[in-house]
Order: structure tokens, then C-alpha cells, then sequence
């Protein structure tokens, strides 16, 4: 079993992640982009930064933001055994395949636990990632404390990037309106700590996010200011009148008082 699970390279590649999210966020600007035919692929890519970034939110040392990049690249290791008639399914799924899909986090434990102690702090992440603060997930209506934070953040990224990529069974929506889904709609099946983490990391508008200002400008989020939530960097990319401005400095709303994030438009109109 340990061959079949690619723990090395994964591994080498959790320590290359965490080291550019410390320097950049281009990994973070790819991921909002959303722009994919293999979502499953992409997937597990997006939720292992993502995960890590929430990570760095909570102040997380680099040996357990390394584990949580981990923990995202193989979180549905129990999705890949299953028909991929099913994953890609576009209607509602009968009986038989939802009991399915129910069973694939104890079939990824099952693979994790089968490779020795050193990963059973993994085996019980992937156990968990679908289990909810609520009591409403899956397969053991866990709640609360009893969840792994690690799954729970796993969990919490799983949701947002299944928002922000378009799938057989629903089109994406905006990361600026996948938050704000957050908030709304899934805000008890996450702990508030992590949920505020996100909005912190992200901010409300984040990476990529095409804004008009109170001014008329249009720019794009190029940065976050995990203090300031509501105003980000920009790169402004079209003046009031809407001509294209051509390369500009960086403009950091934190320090630009009197301007304010009035819309947000379709990224492609920026």
C-alpha cells in the first residue's frame, strides 16, 4: 500500500508550497482564476494552498503548514477508487452512489492507517474532512472539538474551492461571492475562528477580484491586507473615463482614505 501513495514527492512538494505562499501570492491569484477541465485534479492542488494559507492565518509553524499542504493533496484519496461515472455525474446521484460517495473518506483512512503509525495524524484528517462544526456532516456527525482541526480546515477549503470551480453539477461562482457563501450559507458548519481566518486571508474581495472605485477606476486585487479586509491593494487598470492606464503603481486602499470599493465587476470587464 505504501508505493501506491506518493507520500515522498507529496511531500517535497508541501515544503515548495508553503515557501512561495510565504513570498507570493501567485498561487493563490491561479487558484481564484478557477480555469480548469480536470476539477478533481485542480481540486487538490487548491485545497492544499488554500489550506496552508488559512495555516499561516492561524499562525501555524512551517512543519504543520507543510503537513496541512499534505493532508490537501491527499484528502480524496477515497475519491479516486470510486467510478468515474460517478464523480463526473451531472444529475442527482441514486442510492447506491451516494453510499458511495459517503464511504470514500474511511476508504482513504483505510489506505493512510494500512501505511504505519508516522501517518495517523493523516488517516484521521482525511477520516474527518467532511464532518461539519454542526453535527451535519459525514460519515460520523462529529461536531465541534471532536473534529480535527486539521480536517476542519481541509474541510473549509474543500467548500470554497468547490464554490469557485465550475463542475458538472453547478457553475462557479466568484471568489468574492463564494465568500460571502461562506458567511451566509455554511457559517455553522464551520468554527467562527476559521471562517474569520479565511475572510482575513482573503479578505472580502479577494486576489484577482475586479472592483470599480468611488472614483470611476477599475482595478484588480493584487494583494490583501489581512488588517484592512475591506480595502486591498489594486492595480488600477482603467481610469474613470475608461481608458486603459498602462502600467501603474500598486494602490494600497489602506492608505488612500478617501477612496472606497464601491462594485464588483465580472473579471471581464477589468
Amino acid at each position: 500500500a505504501n508505493g501506491a501513495v506518493p507520500f515522498d514527492r507529496c511531500a517535497s512538494l508541501a515544503a515548495d508550497v508553503v515557501k512561495r505562499l510565504r513570498t507570493s501570492d501567485d498561487l493563490i491569484h491561479c487558484m481564484m482564476v478557477g480555469d480548469t477541465d480536470d476539477y478533481q485534479a485542480a481540486n487538490v492542488v487548491n485545497v492544499a494552498i488554500l489550506s496552508a494559507k488559512i495555516g499561516m492565518g492561524l499562525h501555524y509553524e512551517s512543519a504543520a503548514l507543510e503537513r496541512l499542504v499534505l493532508a490537501g493533496l491527499l484528502h480524496d484519496l477515497g475519491m479516486w477508487l470510486l467510478p468515474p461515472g460517478i464523480i463526473d455525474k451531472p444529475g442527482s446521484l441514486n442510492e447506491e452512489e451516494q453510499a458511495q460517495v459517503y464511504a470514500h473518506p474511511e476508504e482513504g483512512r483505510r489506505i493512510v492507517a494500512g501505511t504505519g503509525e508516522s501517518y495517523r495524524w493523516l488517516a484521521t484528517t482525511i477520516a474527518q474532512e467532511h464532518e461539519r462544526w454542526d453535527g451535519s456532516g459525514y460519515p460520523c456527525r462529529l461536531k465541534g472539538g471532536d473534529i480535527a482541526e486539521s480536517a476542519q480546515i481541509i474541510g473549509l477549503a474543500d467548500v470554497f474551492d468547490a464554490l469557485i470551480t465550475q463542475r458538472p453539477y453547478h457553475a462557479r461562482v466568484v471568489p468574492h461571492q463564494a465568500i460571502r457563501g461562506l458567511l451566509v450559507q455554511h457559517k455553522q458548519a464551520f468554527q467562527p475562528r476559521l471562517l474569520k481566518t479565511v475572510v482575513d486571508q482573503l479578505s472580502l474581495y479577494p486576489v484577482g477580484t475586479a472592483v470599480r472605485l468611488n472614483d470611476g477606476h477599475i482595478g484588480v486585487v493584487s494583494k490583501v491586507n489581512p488588517r484592512f479586509p475591506l480595502r486591498p491593494v489594486l492595480l488600477v487598470r482603467r481610469s474613470a473615463d475608461g481608458r486603459m492606464t498602462g502600467d501603474q503603481a500598486p494602490l494600497d486602499l489602506s492608505h488612500e482614505t478617501s477612496t472606497h470599493i464601491v462594485e464588483v465587476l465580472p473579471a471581464t470587464q477589468a
